[in-house]
């Protein structure tokens, strides 16, 4: 939403934000604490909220923390996210870490074996978030440097993120900012319209790792590069796709730059 509003701002679209959201049947927010101190964001969406809440519509969002508790968030937001049912989410058991991760090890054709599964499911146990984003820092590792997962090499990764280092919550924002710090390139250019090629491929890179690490729709990883049409996506994600299979070099640049978006510090 804070995204949407921002380049609806941007592209003077605030009406096609408006019909968009406040026709919803539900509406579905994750990490709403996000609003913080986003002044305009929070006014939109306390009208968007208003507006599907007097037509009775339903409204769902998640916090890592309760209404009142969120810094920065208008007196009269908090109040209207207590108005309804406020659940304390628990963190997931073990039996059910064990099986997102085998889920997940499906969904990316990664193997690892059940006692790998089951230590790194005992190892992290505060969030699905960072269940996923060690997964992927095993993942990225064994990729990076053509290795198969051991139970010597899990423990390693797990101490690591565990002390120095913070596994990080993936989002099209990040995505962005590491590929241009890995090109040396501005923000603003990447997002841009120019298509000098120093800007193209890196530009490309994003949108293949924008579809592959978010599973977005080619339209929003459009409205991510600052409203690249979504025929010019499919083209950058399939040229990449192409190109990984026969150049090593883009191989390992991806492999990098995954290494830095799921484990910084």
């Amino acid at each position: 939403f804070t995204t949407e509003f921002d380049q609806a701002l941007k592209h003077k679209t605030i009406d096609s934000l408006k019909k968009k959201y406040r026709n919803c049947d539900v509406l579905l927010i994750d990490d709403i604490q996000f609003l913080s101190g986003k002044e305009g964001t929070q006014q939109e969406f306390f009208h968007t909220f208003n507006t599907l809440h007097q037509t009775n519509r339903q409204i769902v969002m998640t916090s890592d923390t309760r209404p009142k508790s969120i810094p920065q968030l208008e007196p009269r937001l908090s109040s209207r996210f207590s108005w309804g049912m406020v659940a304390d989410l628990q963190t997931p058991d073990l039996e059910t870490r064990q099986a997102i991760l085998q889920h997940k090890c499906e969904e990316k054709n990664f193997d690892l074996d059940p006692e790998m599964v089951e230590y790194t499911a005992k190892q992290v146990q505060n969030n699905v978030r960072e269940l996923e984003g060690a997964l992927n820092a095993i993942i990225t590792h064994c990729e990076l440097y053509a290795v198969k997962p051991s139970m010597k090499l899990i423990e390693r990764i797990l101490e690591q993120t565990g002390t120095d280092r913070k596994i990080t919550h993936i989002t099209a924002e990040t995505i962005c900012q590491t590929v241009a710090d890995f090109f040396s390139l501005n923000l603003v250019d990447l997002l841009g319209k120019r298509r000098n090629k120093e800007l193209v491929h890196p530009r490309q890179i994003t949108m293949y790792l924008m579809r592959h690490e978010l599973a977005y729709s080619f339209p929003k990883i459009g409205k991510a590069l600052g409203g690249k049409d979504h025929t010019t996506v499919m083209h950058g994600v399939e040229k990449i796709k192409k190109e990984l299979v026969r150049n090593d070099n883009l191989q390992r640049d991806i492999a990098l730059i995954k290494e830095k978006l799921y484990v910084s510090g």
